[in-house]
């Protein structure tokens, strides 16, 4: 990407983020009344999300998402509600007490409101920022990684990054974008696939990608934070939360587009949310309870498993507002689950006549196909064979969260247990049943034990639906101890210490020169956290933000982020997919040549295809194919099939290979059914891969 496309492409995106922002900022004027701190930036942070997608929405249903009228639309309304805004009431942000529950033996008094938070202790801050500054030091390195080979994840090649790469080629949201027939994934939600595609918009490329899941990182953290500092928890909180996302278990969120890790940032987001609004037994006012809703449907929109969790959080927000309210509550919940959850259900179901096609029953339709990929299996069917338990599960567990992870799991537990014990207050009892639900799922999904019968090796892959459930289950932990004597406080954090070097580096083969960055990174992100935490240090960082000096440091660091991502964008576009690691060697060899390819359409049969799309994501490419009713796509079974697929595609290129080595065949069977045609030349061959280039229509009488 020369310089001018560079600063074209900052510039864009600049303004964008500069325009949600201010969108965001607006709303949450109106809706978060009398909520400061990093419960107010969470919420404004889940509307800006809201907007930027809402809008996408809109425009992409016509086939309208593009720069060109995208980046108008959101500073036009930015500029209205600036000028105009200030008409537009305000909405309370709490109200009486619900109940007289508030902390054990205490008495409540009903205000307005929520509460001023309680102060941690200092060293518990500490430790907790310790902890957090390694996690994400770690998460950083291996980021800059992916920034030099791309996105390399099977779930980011097979269906993550091209959803989004389709978003961006053709401007269109509502269609499906059929990929590999396996789990009918093209009726998957996919709010984090748009939100990659919206960061596409402005550089023409992938040049963000390996770096949004940063972005979720810390509003996860922050958002741990949040919900334990009303009861003086949050370092508790923030360190539980910030050990399980540093765990084996979701070390490839990384550089990556996987989205559990951006589910988790929804549902920590809407709890921080309540218990900052209704924390004390307080009714949970208007605005608020939009704010959890909004962050619901996010959740929801994002990935299937946190549906149940997501409708959870929404309905325990509406009881919140108290008797009496609660119908008006329920539809305002409903509306904001709605707006931004519903929207791909909704495309499913005009599409297939289904909101959930995996779902057969209720006389529903749905694709009359196998699912494909792994064998089905739940953790629930094997609850009650210990064989499996013991020779699967554990050491499944072990690898996944270290081996320790048994206390992990207890101290989550008791999270859970402790914010519904006789005693919590309504709002901490929100969050564990958001973690009851998620872990409900996991247990239930039929692919958290996927394998042969008997031999779930899925399993460990599967531990990334627990994860968040554990990660809300700690943050839970904090708010639940944070009333208590500080002696609990210290023996959980204790704990956490213990088992930090364990999950922390567990699975983690690094070499010498990683270790030493990492080690850098975390030192000076800790150094950084300890000033915020420090009051005097806090109140020196406000002060030079206000004065004249504020905006020109904030100018000087922007100006020195461009210079430098500059010279990023182009270590990673030389080196993106340039030496493929991660799949066959015929399918590398293939990625390494598409990399020159641009413009062009090309028709594959491999279920890893994003690096197909070529370094400027210009080439069209398609999984061949052939649509069936309500949605259905399977693989071609015969020469003429296969041959009809390639016509309905007109294609430039064929990719053809084997996803895996198969010792019975060197190269796909589609191979046998175009290799005498003679407008079929081919390009490269490299077993199990060959490329041809189509000079003319395939010939039928070909066919063998």
């Amino acid at each position: 990407m020369g310089l001018g496309s560079y600063i074209l492409g900052v510039a864009a995106t600049l303004i964008g983020l500069a325009s949600i922002a201010a969108i965001a900022i607006w709303l949450a004027d109106r809706l978060l009344t009398g909520m400061a701190g990093p419960a107010r930036w969470v919420g404004t942070a889940v509307l800006g999300l809201a907007v930027a997608l809402l809008l996408a929405f809109v425009i992409g249903s016509f086939g309208l998402l593009a720069v060109w009228l995208y980046l108008p639309l959101l500073v036009v309304t930015a500029i209205v509600l600036r000028r105009q805004g200030a008409r537009v009431p305000a909405f309370g942000g709490g109200g009486e007490a619900i109940e007289p529950v508030g902390r054990p033996g205490a008495e409540l008094t009903a205000t307005a409101g929520p509460a001023a938070p309680q102060r941690a202790p200092f060293w518990l801050s500490t430790v907790a920022a310790a902890i957090a500054s390694i996690v994400i030091a770690l998460f950083l390195v291996e980021t800059w990684d992916k920034l030099g080979t791309g996105m390399t994840g099977f779930d980011s090649t097979w269906y993550h990054g091209p959803f989004s790469a389709g978003f961006l080629a053709s401007g269109d949201t509502f269609s499906l974008h059929f990929v590999a027939p396996q789990f009918l994934s093209w009726f998957y939600p996919q709010n984090l696939e748009l939100v990659h595609g919206i960061a596409m918009l402005g550089f023409g490329n992938d040049l963000l990608s390996p770096l949004i899941n940063i972005g979720w990182l810390a509003g996860c953290l922050l958002a741990a934070w949040a919900i334990g500092r009303p009861y003086g928890g949050a370092p508790l909180s923030l360190a539980g939360v910030a050990l399980v996302i540093g765990s084996a278990a979701m070390a490839d969120q990384a550089g990556e587009a996987r989205n559990d890790i951006v589910g988790l940032f929804f549902l920590l987001a809407g709890i921080a949310v309540v218990v900052n609004a209704a924390h004390g037994g307080r009714r949970l006012g208007t605005g608020p309870l939009l704010v959890v809703a909004l962050a619901a449907g996010l959740a929801a929109g994002t990935k299937i498993n946190f549906i149940p969790p997501a409708v959870l959080l929404a309905a325990a927000a509406v009881y919140l507002t108290g008797e009496g309210r609660r119908t008006r509550a329920g539809w305002i919940a409903f509306a904001g689950l709605a707006a931004t959850g519903g929207y791909w259900y909704l495309r499913n179901l005009i599409q297939s006549g289904n909101p959930l096609p995996w779902i057969d029953r209720f006389g529903l339709p749905s694709p009359d196909q196998e699912l494909g990929g792994r064998d089905a299996a739940s953790v629930f069917s094997y609850l009650t064979d210990p064989g499996v338990i013991t020779d699967w599960f554990f050491p499944g567990l072990a690898e996944g969260f270290g081996p320790g992870w048994p206390l992990l799991v207890a101290l989550a537990a008791a999270g859970v247990v402790l914010s519904l014990w006789r005693g919590s207050d309504p709002a901490r009892r929100v969050g564990a049943i958001v973690a009851l639900a998620l872990a409900l799922a996991w247990i239930a999904a039929p692919t958290s034990a996927s394998g042969p019968t008997g031999e779930p090796a899925g399993f460990v892959s599967g531990l990334r639906y627990l994860a968040p459930a554990l990660a809300i289950g700690m943050a839970m932990l904090g708010a639940s101890l944070g009333p208590r004597d500080r002696f609990y406080g210290w023996t959980a954090i204790g704990a956490i210490v213990l088992l930090a070097p364990f999950i922390v580096f567990g699975g983690r083969t690094w070499g010498l020169i990683q270790l030493l960055v990492a080690a850098f990174a975390a030192a000076a992100l800790f150094a950084a956290l300890v000033i915020f935490f420090l009051p005097k240090g806090r109140a020196g960082i406000m002060r030079i933000a206000r004065s004249r000096i504020g905006p020109v440091l904030a100018v000087g660091t922007l100006l020195f982020v461009v210079v430098v991502g500059y010279g990023v964008q182009d270590r990673y576009f030389d080196n993106r997919y340039a030496s493929p690691e991660f799949t066959t060697a015929g399918l590398t060899e293939a990625f390494v040549w598409a990399r020159g390819v641009e413009g062009e359409s090309i028709g594959t049969n491999a279920t890893r295809q994003y690096p197909l799309f070529g370094t400027g994501l210009d080439n069209d490419v398609q999984y061949l194919g052939v649509p069936g009713p309500h949605g259905g796509f399977v693989k071609t079974d015969s020469c003429d099939q296969f041959r009809d697929a390639v016509a309905r595609g007109d294609y430039r290129y064929l990719v053809l290979t084997l996803d895996r080595e198969n010792p019975d065949r060197s190269f796909p069977r589609e191979i046998a059914w175009i290799e005498d045609d003679p407008n079929a030349v081919e390009v490269l061959s490299t077993s199990p891969t060959v490329i041809y280039e189509l000079t003319g229509p395939l010939d039928p009488a070909t066919c063998p």
